[in-house]
């Protein structure tokens, strides 16, 4: 079994007490000798030296990502540090961090870290953990599918590193002892784990019923439906959409037809041919429908999935990380999804929570398969 013990600190400025108050929290004299830490922070964590500093003191790898604003069950805030501590006799942990990753050799560093650090187990992971930077030149989604190939469909739960604000300036992962803006890190971890996946994006009544079938695409960008360009059918469809203009906040429900649950995908950017960069696959054969994003849709999502999460019994960790889009579209009350979650856990568990910059979470299809796939505007949670 993994204990899981979660600590904070919002002391930006003073490096000592910082960590003083965060080590205060965890008995890492009473930690088994494999244990690992999942860390999440502002940006500013790093420039002051406070995750330094951290690092430092721990006997242990730490594993992480930026994000704009997170939470434990002690608290929540925009500025915070939280670390989650993961700690068993029964389980392996190892982690690695790929060379800075380019569209050239995104699938031969995926597949040399997961190598390197499943080579220091005894056998396959029951799940792994990993954290993508945000890039320009290749998307999330197909650096996941190169690590989905590395490791053979072994499910994969994560996220890409939020940045400040939407612009994702500074985001960056945390890994081998340092902070990374061009590299990935993954956590494999080993033993009889039996990992739950939740993911709660857009309700029902907030999709179309209109349908579109994706005829002609490339990977991530999405180029015609119904045989017809793509800006075409968003025009019947009374959508704007214009190159240079943000048009992130349009959710497409796309459904991969294998009777797993549709994935909530934006629209990055269009191309000067009026292409849309999807922010996951959008094969051929597949269809999409339009999905609408709102205060009360973010918040039923919300409730979905703490419905969920408090039917799973026997974990004893929990992590979430849910869109930072949801939390962008709830100003004023940014945090009004954070504090529901906290109030309806109720100190009951320990957990993390952090904002994703994109989500990675495994969904089941028809079957009971489970298919690694890129969500946006979705709540995500692990428990193990």
């Amino acid at each position: 079994m993994v204990k899981m013990f979660t600590a904070y600190t919002e002391e930006v400025d003073d490096v000592e007490s910082a960590v003083d108050e965060i080590l205060r929290q965890v008995d890492i004299a009473g930690l088994s000798s494999e244990s690992v830490g999942i860390l999440f922070c502002h940006r500013e964590f790093l420039d002051s030296g406070v995750v330094d500093g951290l690092r430092a003191r721990l006997p242990f790898d730490v594993i992480g990502m930026t994000t704009m604003a997170g939470a434990t069950a002690a608290g929540h805030g925009d500025f915070m540090l939280n670390l989650a501590v993961l700690s068993g006799d029964d389980v392996v942990f190892r982690t690695a961090v790929t060379e800075p990753l380019t569209a050239g050799n995104a699938r031969e560093a995926m597949a040399a870290a997961y190598g390197a650090a499943r080579a220091q187990l005894p056998g396959d992971p029951a799940f792994i953990i990993s954290f993508f930077p945000f890039l320009n030149d290749i998307s999330s989604a197909d650096v996941l599918k190169y690590l989905d190939a590395a490791c053979s469909g072994i499910p994969v739960w994560g996220s890409v590193a939020s940045g400040m604000d939407m612009s994702y300036a500074g985001a960056g992962i945390i890994g081998d002892g340092s902070f990374h803006e061009k590299s990935a890190v993954v956590l494999l971890l080993y033993g009889p784990l039996e990992p739950e996946f939740i993911v709660a994006s857009i309700p029902d009544r907030n999709i179309s019923d209109r349908g579109a079938l994706i005829t002609e695409s490339d990977g991530c960008i999405l180029k015609k439906v119904n045989d017809i360009p793509l800006l075409s059918y968003f025009e019947d469809a009374g959508i704007v959409m214009r190159i240079g203009q943000d048009n992130t906040t349009l959710p497409l429900m796309v459904d991969y037809g294998d009777g797993s649950k549709p994935v909530a995908l934006a629209v990055y950017a269009l191309t000067p041919e009026n292409w849309a960069v999807c922010g996951g696959e959008v094969p051929e054969g597949a269809f999409f429908f339009c999905g609408e994003m709102d205060k009360d849709g973010i918040m039923e999502s919300a409730g979905e999935a703490m419905t969920q999460i408090q039917k799973v019994e026997g974990k004893t960790c929990l992590l979430m990380l849910p869109c930072v889009t949801r939390y962008i579209m709830m100003t004023p009350e940014q945090d009004e999804e954070i504090r529901f979650v906290s109030e309806t856990l109720g100190g009951r568990k320990p957990f993390v929570f952090a904002l994703s910059g994109g989500e990675i979470c495994p969904v089941r299809d028809r079957n009971g398969v489970r298919h690694n796939r890129h969500h946006n505007f979705t709540f995500s949670a692990c428990l193990f």
